[in-house]
């Protein structure tokens, strides 16, 4: 590490001299421009200024059978123009298969189309948009995702499992949404303090994001088990899957409170919600003796994953600990 004292000149100015070492490496002359990125922790980061530094990110795909994951892959990466081309007409096929996965990423729109091109520009600036309200926004719908499985594997409605399972659409199209925003803030500082959030922050609300989506993906597997005929599901049952079900969700409130509002508390009350909610999913297996081989895996299945989302919930409150 390098250090220099600050100067200062007759008139008041502060100054500090820069690396002769840096300076040749860089061909830096008199006269050439140079950024600076201010921290909120004090930090100045000092760069080189490149007209073509802001020049966003363009890509050009051919259309292929991959076109779909190719696609994400460049959204993921925060590629702003995406083109795709081809020699001959676009087939119908293909033209439907983009627009399908712009459905599921959210900013991106086709912009231009003509025979043999379709121009695709991301219209969102992600640094205008706090991860927190994200992270906010991902809890409310996958928090009432799993009340709503629960509740339709109880009365078996199979109208409210499919609600279900058309939600977590738009928590994958959040979550995509939230690790653009990370990246581009891993890559940009300047993006970074636009959003009011530290490198440190940015990876913890990518592992938060992540485990989020992986509460909903177990909400939706639970819809999707839903019987259609409540015939065989015992009230004994039913009561302690909606008594386990209770306090998954209540764990699942406190430990994202825990990590986003830095409570050690909070991530305590967590974790002893979820010693009930096992409790309760553990007296749910011993009432399924003696049933039907249809409701057996139903049942063992929605209760697996409940048991899974209160391990979720734990790893999400074990973030609050290191932040």
């Amino acid at each position: 590490m390098d250090f220099r004292k600050v100067q200062k000149t007759s008139d008041g100015t502060y100054f500090v001299t820069l690396p002769k070492s840096w300076v040749n490496l860089h061909k830096i002359e008199r006269g050439s421009l140079l950024s600076f990125d201010a921290a909120k922790d004090g930090k100045l980061t000092l760069g080189l200024y490149r007209e073509d530094a802001r020049t966003p990110a363009s890509v050009v795909l051919s259309p292929t059978s991959m076109l779909e994951r190719e696609i994400e892959e460049k959204y993921l990466l925060c590629y702003d123009h995406i083109t795709i081309e081809s020699n001959e007409v676009l087939h119908s096929k293909i033209r439907e298969s983009a627009k399908t996965i712009l459905r599921k990423l959210v900013g991106l729109e086709i912009v231009e189309e003509d025979a043999h091109r379709l121009a695709i520009q991301c219209l969102i600036e992600p640094s205008l948009l706090a991860p927190e309200k994200i992270i906010r926004r991902l809890h409310s719908i996958t928090k009432a995702m799993q009340q709503d499985a629960v509740t339709a594997f109880r009365s078996c409605d199979r109208k409210l499992a499919a609600t279900v399972i058309e939600r977590d659409e738009e928590v994958d199209r959040l979550y995509f949404f939230l690790v653009r925003i990370v990246r581009t803030a891993l890559t940009d500082l300047s993006a970074a303090e636009r959003i009011h959030a530290s490198l440190v922050d940015c990876l913890d609300y990518r592992l938060l994001a992540s485990f989020i989506e992986h509460f909903g993906d177990y909400s939706a597997s639970i819809a999707q088990n839903t019987p259609a005929s409540d015939k065989y599901l015992s009230k004994t049952l039913s009561r302690n899957l909606d008594r386990g079900s209770r306090n998954v969700n209540s764990m699942y409130s406190f430990s994202i409170e825990a990590v986003l509002s830095r409570s050690l508390n909070m991530a305590s009350k967590a974790s002893d919600l979820g010693k009930e909610a096992l409790k309760a999913l553990e007296l749910a297996e011993r009432t399924l003796e003696g049933a039907s081989s249809d409701l057996l895996a139903k049942a063992t299945s929605t209760i697996s994953s409940l048991k899974s989302m209160c391990e979720v919930n734990i790893d999400i409150a074990d973030l609050a600990i290191t932040r």
